[in-house]
């Protein structure tokens, strides 16, 4: 919604200027003399000043004009509108009673007439850059990116000086993929009446969702200008810089911030989150280790600094943080959790059995020991005592998404089909918007032949994840069997596409999150 300024009321003053100077009212003292009283604000005068005028001069559409702008000053908008519309009818060549009609519909929020009068204006004077301003008034109001950009140049004298306007403006620009009209505006904004900080920010979040960084940047860098103080400023820059790989001055920044709040967790957290982004893991590990010292007792600082070490692959650094934070905490349930998870990932399964038990025997009310129990049995090849693991949970747990998925994968490989699919139908209810449980069904359905079911479970699974290359290619296995040899060949050419992609992403994510590991 755009909320008017005085800038509306500067177009009145224009019209009356324009009309004053109209050979219509040449030698008309009573209209003169009611320009000069509007111009001095004195509406109630000057409306008695036209209407008088309009005794002498019943068919003069100008004067009805002017009669329609005071009224409208004075908030008289049904007696207002009565006269623009006397006025187009009498002059049906008049662009202004149009244009000024739809400004009075345009601030009643009134859009669709606004623009029936904007068009009808704008077919009698294309030139007029008030008529474009309104257009692209209406079109910010009612979401019409692409009105906005067809109006914009030809608005732009009016809207140099409306910053509010200017900014949505330039926001529909990159909403509509043209970004040079949005950096356009913005440098007509900048020398002229330039933006308040907060249509700054907002316009750095617009370069930032459409992956402009750089532009984002420059927006923060304005912010951060009108206040220096800011540390959420220089973090937003600092991200901005970032994704612009203008990672040299980002981690400057970071680093400054990390230095000068080491007893505020919030601002650690975030220099870290965003230090392990630009791939400095040692100034994340740091902020993180500070964040440790300030809240010993939080068991969701152990875990970020654990999470971050193993994605390092440093195992041993990780498991001593986190029996570090187990003897801090009062409930070391999560950390708990995570040590058997450090040691699944060192490979002693065992000894992520045992702590996983630890966990259970804690609360045996949570659903999460039990499954990371049975994975770790599952990795061994202990089905059976996973499956046990597993049945004891339900017993103890409310239904639970992961503790029904992971139930049904098991119960399939030990070759109870029936149970497997009964709890992977209640996963599916549980989360309808994980794709495993549908492409798991299908596996299953597949391998009982009972092919319609298996095609309804693998297009499930591709509705949610429209890039699943497993579910096209068994897709293409299903459309084989049933005979359709076209559909077939489609699955399995995208499944093949699909895998490609996914492995180069893969490859090059390995790639960068080795660069970013200390030297051995």
């Amino acid at each position: 919604m755009i909320v008017f300024t005085r800038q509306a009321g500067y177009f009145l003053l224009i019209s009356v200027l324009l009309c004053s100077a109209s050979p219509s009212f040449a030698q008309a003292d009573p209209v003169q003399q009611g320009v000069q009283l509007f111009r001095q604000g004195d509406y109630e005068d000057a409306l008695h000043a036209f209407q008088a005028a309009k005794r002498a001069q019943p068919n003069n559409a100008s004067l009805e004009n002017l009669i329609g702008i005071t009224e409208t000053q004075l908030g008289h908008i049904e007696n207002a509108n009565k006269a623009y519309e006397a006025a187009s009818r009498l002059n049906p060549k008049l662009a202004d009673p149009h244009k000024n009609l739809a400004f009075n519909y345009l601030r009643a929020g009134q859009y669709l007439p606004a623009e029936q009068q904007l068009k009808s204006a704008l077919a009698l004077d294309r030139n007029d850059p008030a008529i474009h301003y309104y257009f692209v008034l209406v079109y910010l109001s009612t979401e019409q990116d692409r009105g906005v950009v067809s109006h914009l140049l030809a608005a732009e004298p009016f809207l140099k000086n409306d910053p509010q306007a200017a900014a949505s403006a330039a926001k529909a620009c990159l909403r509509s993929g043209v970004p040079d009209q949005a950096k356009q505006l913005i440098d007509l904004l900048e020398n002229g009446s330039g933006f308040s900080i907060e249509q700054e920010y907002d316009l750095a979040k617009a370069f930032s969702d459409k992956g402009m960084y750089l532009d984002s940047a420059q927006r923060f860098r304005s912010v951060l200008k009108a206040h220096p103080e800011s540390w959420e400023s220089r973090y937003n820059l600092a991200i901005s810089l970032s994704k612009a790989n203008q990672t040299e001055e980002a981690i400057h920044i970071l680093a400054s911030l990390e230095a000068e709040h080491t007893k505020d967790v919030n601002v650690l957290s975030m220099v870290a989150s965003a230090a392990e982004s630009a791939g400095n893991s040692a100034l994340a590990l740091k902020a993180l280790e500070d964040a440790i010292v300030v809240e010993p007792h939080s068991p969701d600082r152990y875990l970020d600094c654990t999470h971050l070490l193993m994605d390092l692959n440093r195992y041993d650094e990780a498991a001593e943080w986190t029996q570090r934070g187990i003897a801090q905490l009062s409930d070391p349930y999560p950390l708990t959790i995570r040590l058997g998870a450090i040691e699944m990932m060192r490979g002693n399964h065992d000894k992520a059995a045992a702590d996983y038990q630890v966990a259970i025997q804690r609360h045996p009310e949570i659903a999460l020991g039990y499954v990371a129990l049975a994975q770790a049995y599952m990795k061994d090849g202990k089905d059976q005592e996973a499956l046990v693991v597993l049945t004891d949970g339900r017993g103890k747990v409310p239904p639970d998404f992961a503790l029904e998925y992971v139930f049904g994968l098991v119960s399939a490989r030990v070759g109870k089909q029936a149970q497997a699919i009964d709890a992977l139908v209640r996963a599916a209810q549980l989360n309808p918007q994980i794709v495993e449980p549908h492409y798991q069904l299908g596996v299953i359905f597949l391998q009982q032949e009972q092919l319609k079911k298996a095609q309804e479970e693998f297009e499930s699974a591709i509705r949610i994840d429209p890039t699943h290359a497993e579910a096209y290619f068994q897709l293409s296995r299903v459309y084989a069997r049933l005979g359709d040899r076209q559909k077939a060949q489609a699955m399995g050419v995208r499944a093949h596409e699909l895998a490609q992609t996914q492995q180069e992403e893969a490859i090059k994510e390995e790639k960068s999150r080795l660069s970013t590991l200390p030297p051995q």
